[in-house]
């Protein structure tokens, strides 16, 4: 059954003193943040592409029962302490919080940062000791997203390339890293389902490494470059083009390779004066819808 953690607590509780039940909501389909935009003379309303999708909630429904943490019933007590544990929980404000959804046992979890919005006052049987909440999660970033990072690298040059450590992702990866280790001159690499690309016109030298940060846009060489260092800046030299070069550096968009059931990302990376030692790295967690 799938089932959903906040930082780090269990909503199914393993010693009973809450559960998920069944109103609570499996992992939804965000919208499209749609626009219409009408012409005279022209039936309809001309056709775009490219639209952003809408944040997304989740419903959670909670049963609260008045047994401790090791399981013993305490009464009316022991719900009001539940209560309160489950208050302290989603009333965190001061930041985001981490929310979980494991899909099944041996599936990877996802993750993503959300807000609480509404809550409902909880339905409370006291003589019985328990208790239902309802609780409604907002996530801003819309995205479900891997919990660690993976790394892949390519020395292919000129031909497409599928990522593989961002196979079966089902939604764009905005926020990726790349790191490139020379000699290598006039870099570009290009998301083949898009056309968006992002490109470094000078060279990496023999010896140095170039990182490329989608996520905060900006880029840093040296010697050697980790993948969230502040080494020498080389922002102002990364050029971008293709559908939202405007607002970001790349999107490693999925599709469909084969069939439906099989989605991966591809990339285009080309360059030229290289040698056995040219290396192109990427950093990054998949995103779903």
């Amino acid at each position: 059954m799938p089932t959903y953690t906040v930082d780090g607590v269990p909503l199914d509780h393993p010693a009973g003193c809450w559960k998920l039940l069944a109103a609570t909501q499996v992992r939804p389909l965000p919208g499209a943040r749609t626009a219409s935009v009408a012409v005279p003379g022209r039936p309809g309303e001309l056709p775009t592409v490219g639209e952003d999708v809408e944040t997304t909630t989740v419903g959670l429904t909670l049963g609260v029962r008045g047994v401790d943490p090791d399981g013993t019933d305490q009464g009316a007590a022991g719900l009001e302490l539940n209560l309160r544990s489950l208050y302290g929980l989603f009333g965190v404000r001061h930041r985001l919080l981490d929310l979980r959804y494991v899909p099944a046992v041996g599936v990877p979890e996802l993750a993503a940062a959300a807000k609480v919005v509404t809550a409902s006052e909880p339905t409370v049987w006291t003589g019985a000791a328990r208790a239902r909440l309802a609780v409604m999660l907002r996530i801003p970033g819309v995205f479900w997203r891997d919990t660690v990072p993976a790394d892949w690298s390519t020395t292919t040059l000129a031909a497409p390339v599928r990522v593989a450590s961002l196979d079966g992702a089902t939604a764009p990866v905005l926020d990726a890293v790349l790191r490139v280790t020379g000699p290598m001159t006039g870099l570009r690499v290009t998301d083949t389902e898009t056309g968006g690309w992002v490109s470094y016109p000078g060279t990496v030298a023999a010896g140095r490494q170039l990182r490329v940060h989608c996520g905060r846009m900006d880029a840093h060489e040296a010697p050697a470059v980790t993948w969230e260092g502040t080494e020498a800046n080389a922002t102002g030299r990364i050029v971008t083009g293709g559908p939202g070069s405007g607002y970001r550096f790349l999107a490693l968009t999925p599709a469909p390779i084969g069939s439906v059931h099989d989605r991966g990302v591809r990339i285009l990376v080309e360059g030229s004066a290289t040698s056995a030692a040219t290396l192109v790295e990427l950093h990054a967690r998949r995103a779903f819808l």
